[in-house]
């Protein structure tokens, strides 16, 4: 009997989240299912799922924060997971370029408040952004690759930037990514660069619910 084809899955937590949301509206998935369930189980086995995502801000909402720890205790006892945990860094915005239908291209330094309706300085603002989660799934894919820890690799994420790191899994490691997709969007560069695709449907995703809330 031939031996099954090891498989690790790679989750982008905020990526996947909100494609799925968009897609089917719906945000409680079995990660583990959800795996198996785009796998042909005879002759392919899950070895491993890496989730990455970065922790709500605790000061910023509280609620959102409670939540996501209650999410993060269910992927700690998910069978196969490993939580791999990035982190949120503000940083102020600078003029934003903006393309007026009447004025054309010009560069706003002011925001106006939705709520009390006064105006700000752009500078004072800020936005939060993701750091390390990125680089993180990618070094783990190809450290995983390069120890042989797996065949196939199943990747969902619509980024476009693990492409580099996946033509050299592909190319020199000689092992198969698959880029798992929703319907909408499907990115491009991703499908030309893995070894092929497959969508994640909403058959595949209403056999996968779970009661917990990914964020």
């Amino acid at each position: 009997m031939a031996e099954k084809k090891k498989v690790f899955a790679y989750f982008d937590g905020s990526n996947f989240y909100h494609n799925c949301k968009n897609n089917y509206g719906i945000t409680s998935i079995k990660f583990n299912d959800l795996c198996n369930n785009m796998l042909d189980l005879s002759n392919e086995e899950l070895v491993k799922i890496r989730y990455f995502n970065c922790p709500v801000n605790q000061q910023e909402d509280m609620q959102a924060y409670a939540e996501q720890l209650k999410f993060f205790k269910n992927l700690r006892q998910t069978p196969f997971l490993e939580l791999h945990l990035g982190k949120l860094v503000r940083r102020r915005l600078q003029k934003i370029n903006i393309n007026c239908a009447t004025c054309k291209h010009q560069k706003a330094e002011h925001i106006i408040c939705p709520k009390c309706k006064k105006q700000m300085q752009i500078t004072d603002c800020y936005k939060s952004w993701e750091k390390g989660v990125d680089v993180q799934l990618a070094i783990y894919m190809i450290i995983d690759a390069l120890t042989k820890k797996y065949d196939t690799a199943l990747l969902f994420s619509g980024d476009a930037d693990f492409c580099p790191a996946i033509r050299y899994i592909v190319k020199a490691l000689n092992k198969e990514v698959i880029y798992c997709c929703f319907p909408t969007p499907k990115t491009s560069e991703l499908i030309q660069t893995c070894s092929k695709y497959k969508i994640v449907t909403q058959e595949i995703i209403l056999k996968s619910i779970a009661n917990n809330h990914p964020q």
